[in-house]
């Protein structure tokens, strides 16, 4: 988005003044005086405002020069942008102002004959205990769990059957003797 032009800032004095004006039309010099500016910006103002050309001389009408005035302080004009600018500044500084996520820890480094990674082990037929110092220390270790089962799900799955599968029965415990 391009840049404002300086008299942007100055639209509540702009329009006070061009209102506490008598005359039904505004010329080039009296542009000038209002925004401030050169006499190639008062014409490229007065198009854009809406002026016409009588004769030799540039006119705005000073009504047509209010309500444009007032279209550029409304909501989609300048005091819009204004207020847009003062709501993501705002938002920043509330972003600003929060806590950052931390960096999670790489998991432990693993002894390559385990099927499972450091810190955690089997306590019981489906039953995983895993020991941790920390927040970032827990999931690291997750995630080297993870990892193990992705790398070689295999062995992951042959580290998990120290204990006899829940669905299934002890072959000790079954009745009579099926062999």
């Amino acid at each position: 988005m391009p840049a404002k032009p300086r008299w942007h800032a100055d639209l509540d004095k702009i329009r006070a003044a061009a209102e506490a004006l008598k005359a039904p039309f505004l010329d080039r010099p009296a542009i000038e005086r209002l925004f401030g500016v050169k006499a190639r910006q008062a014409n490229k103002l007065m198009r854009r405002l809406g002026g016409y050309r009588l004769g030799n001389a540039d006119l705005v009408g000073r009504e047509d020069l209010l309500a444009r005035l007032d279209g550029l302080a409304g909501p989609d004009g300048y005091q819009g942008q204004v207020t847009r600018r003062a709501r993501v500044l705002e938002a920043l500084d509330e972003v600003r102002g929060q806590a950052r996520p931390r960096r999670v820890s790489a998991p432990p480094p693993r002894r390559q004959d385990a099927a499972l990674p450091e810190g955690a082990r089997l306590t019981g037929p489906g039953e995983l205990t895993i020991s941790f110092t920390s927040a970032e220390d827990l999931l690291g270790r997750v995630m080297g769990l993870a990892q193990a089962a992705s790398e070689n799900f295999a062995a992951f799955e042959a580290g998990l059957l120290p204990f006899p599968a829940p669905d299934s029965p002890d072959p000790d415990s079954v009745p009579g003797d099926l062999r």
